[in-house]
């Protein structure tokens, strides 16, 4: 039997597969099965997975028989798959040839649920340039975990929302992962019908289950920004605000029914990704998105700490309408400049950011 499972969801990745392919095939752990799941490609995607078969007995095809999406794809894999430990490569991206031995090792030495690397590149297809997913964050977390950054635990869960800044961070994706099988069939862990958002609401039903997590940045993924990518669809970026919306009411109500203790920490820490989302969003029915953002916020019934839920997320919360919320964004946004303005003419460094941290929590904390 072999100890990990490759799954590979595959639509219409003739011009990458091959290099996603020759990633897995020649992995320092050889003891794989690599699954190649063939969303109904029109391409000469299956053509490139027999010809590999036909060099490498490790790997299998699944057709579906009809187009279901990427999270539908990795639950026919995980369904077929025999190894202990899963793991989810998108097939225009690419992997380190350690990259299963590493996450294995860890996760064998700890029986851990998930292992995960941070340690990912993104390739800008259009702008052909390639940088380290955490650029802004590596040589800090390199001086500041130097005892701990290349492996170790992860405490993250909705309610260590602090730790979103270290090596803890898991990331709301699949592919950076390695999951225990087991662990996902018991608490009936698959992909659900969503086409847009899918990782999101998976990442947050496995965290109901208190996952052992640990992190080995040995590993390395590169990850594709593909210029024809979903990403850049604008029917994508006008539906994907909404198709996250129905995910956070899905990933709310699953809470409801099956950690009530965490539904509170669960829905702060979803505010703000909800909020970015909501900021970023640029289809001209923003009202609408804004008005059923409101209403979820309200149909949550959970008491509102206004200091956690400081400025934007909260009056999201209170603000009825975006008109509403515009009006108290331009006064916060006025006071905000003002307040910086006035803190560089104070001499002391550590009286100017105490100053500063004084004015912005009264500011988070007045009515206007």
């Amino acid at each position: 039997m072999p100890k990990v499972s490759v799954v590979l969801p595959i639509y219409n990745v003739e011009k990458y597969l091959k290099k996603c392919l020759d990633s897995v095939v020649n992995q320092t752990l050889k003891d794989i099965e690599i699954i190649c799941v063939n969303d109904c490609s029109t391409d000469n995607s299956e053509s490139i997975i027999k010809e590999y078969i036909n060099k490498d007995s490790r790997i299998k095809i699944i057709n579906h028989k009809e187009n279901q999406g990427l999270g539908f794809s990795r639950n026919s894999g995980l369904l077929e798959s025999r190894a202990d430990y899963v793991s989810f490569i998108d097939s225009d991206d690419f992997v380190s040839e350690n990259f299963i031995e590493e996450l294995y090792n860890t996760a064998l030495k700890n029986d851990a649920d998930i292992v995960f690397t941070n340690n990912i590149y993104t390739f800008n297809e259009a702008a052909n340039n390639i940088k380290h997913y955490y650029h802004n964050r590596l040589n800090i977390w390199k001086k500041k975990f130097k005892n701990s950054y290349i492996e170790g635990i992860s405490n993250f869960n909705v309610n260590t929302s602090e730790k979103e800044n270290t090596p803890e961070y898991p990331l709301v994706v699949a592919w950076n992962k390695l999951y225990k099988k087991n662990f996902l069939i018991k608490h009936k862990l698959l992909y659900s019908k969503y086409r847009l958002a899918e990782d999101v609401d998976m990442f947050y039903r496995f965290l109901v289950y208190n996952p052992k997590m640990y992190y080995n940045n040995n590993a390395k993924y590169y990850y594709l920004q593909r210029s024809t990518s979903l990403a850049g669809n604008v029917s994508y970026t006008k539906n994907m605000p909404l198709a996250i919306l129905e995910v956070f009411e899905n990933v709310f109500n699953y809470y409801k029914e099956n950690k009530k203790e965490l539904l509170i920490d669960c829905n702060y820490y979803n505010f703000f990704s909800l909020l970015h989302t909501f900021n970023n969003y640029k289809a001209d029915n923003k009202n609408e998105f804004y008005k059923l953002c409101h209403n979820l916020m309200k149909e949550l019934d959970v008491e509102i700490d206004r200091k956690k839920y400081a400025f934007y997320s909260y009056n999201v919360y209170i603000m009825k309408t975006y008109d509403d919320y515009n009006v108290y964004i331009d006064k916060i946004e006025s006071i905000k400049k003002k307040v910086f303005s006035i803190a560089w003419w104070i001499p002391s460094i550590t009286l100017r950011e105490k100053y500063k941290k004084y004015a912005l929590d009264k500011i988070a904390n007045s009515k206007f």
